[in-house]
């Protein structure tokens, strides 16, 4: 009972406040100005890994260290003494609250803002040359796109309560984190690299998981019909302008060998000591 009521007031503090709120907003605003700008030029997957941009390179993992790092912070720490003195409430159950709160809130800002736009942007009649992406597919890299998102929760989690200054563990985790990323992404290590992992979205997209029995018949049966477009386009008349493709997923086919499983297993473990770590150093500290 402690936990549900702490959760759900956590939650209502959280969505009552203008950080949240603004964040939506802008999150949904941006997808769909996203989607009407790369209407005619971007195939499925490379859209789909465009919508995911916002969240797993810049700008909206800012947001998510804050939400995370004021977690335990500021004016807040003067009223946890008492409220664990005078309520039967442990350090335990408010952490996991605090932070069961805010993943709640990350997760239903990430499904609103790109799967409404995703699926319009997959099924919609759009003028570009279809590239297929696969149910499982879309399954597959929302799940470790999630599994990044908790990450970065948790590393502004534990900055929070280890420096106990929200500003001070953003501008910490954007100077320190931030270089590291984009050096982990110049070797394209998408296990710890979340810039890695979009640029590798659209191959995650397009495979399919779950049926490897499958797979080879449809790349097959992709190839073909590849082959026969080809060849009506010549005997129809001159080809038509190629696809563009932006540059940041110019290394996409570099990435045909990820596999899903080591990265959630690599982001999920990573989550699981950053939260960890950040109870124990909570749990010893004096109020």
């Amino acid at each position: 009972m402690p936990l549900v009521a702490l959760t759900r007031f956590e939650l209502r503090t959280l969505w009552g406040g203008w950080l949240v709120r603004l964040w939506a907003g802008a999150a949904v605003l941006l997808n769909f100005l996203t989607l009407l700008s790369w209407w005619q030029v971007l195939p499925n997957s490379l859209l789909v890994a465009t919508l995911l941009f916002p969240f797993l390179v810049f700008p909206w993992f800012l947001v998510i260290i804050t939400l995370g790092a004021n977690a335990v912070g500021g004016a807040r720490l003067e009223t946890l003494a008492d409220g664990f003195l005078s309520r039967p409430i442990t350090r335990l159950e408010f952490i996991l609250a605090s932070w069961l709160a805010r993943a709640i809130t990350v997760l239903a800002v990430f499904a609103l803002a790109v799967l409404p736009v995703a699926l319009i942007g997959i099924y919609a009649d759009r003028p570009v040359v279809e590239e297929q992406v696969t149910v499982d597919g879309m399954i597959v890299a929302s799940v470790l796109v999630v599994i990044v998102l908790l990450g970065l929760l948790s590393l502004g989690f534990l900055l929070g309560i280890l420096l106990r200054n929200g500003w001070i563990a953003l501008i910490l985790a954007f100077f320190v984190w931030y270089p590291i990323n984009v050096l982990l992404a110049t070797f394209r290590v998408e296990e710890f690299s979340p810039i890695s992992l979009n640029q590798a979205a659209p191959v995650v997209l397009r495979k399919s998981w779950f049926l490897p029995g499958e797979r080879k018949e449809q790349v097959n049966l992709a190839a073909l019909q590849e082959q026969f477009s080809e060849f009506m386009r010549n005997l129809m008349g001159p080809p038509q302008p190629q696809r563009r493709e932006r540059g940041f997923f110019s290394t996409v086919n570099q990435y045909e060998d990820i596999q899903p499983a080591r990265v959630g297993l690599s982001y999920g473990l990573v989550t699981i000591l950053l939260t960890a770590g950040a109870y124990a150093i909570f749990y010893w500290r004096d109020l």
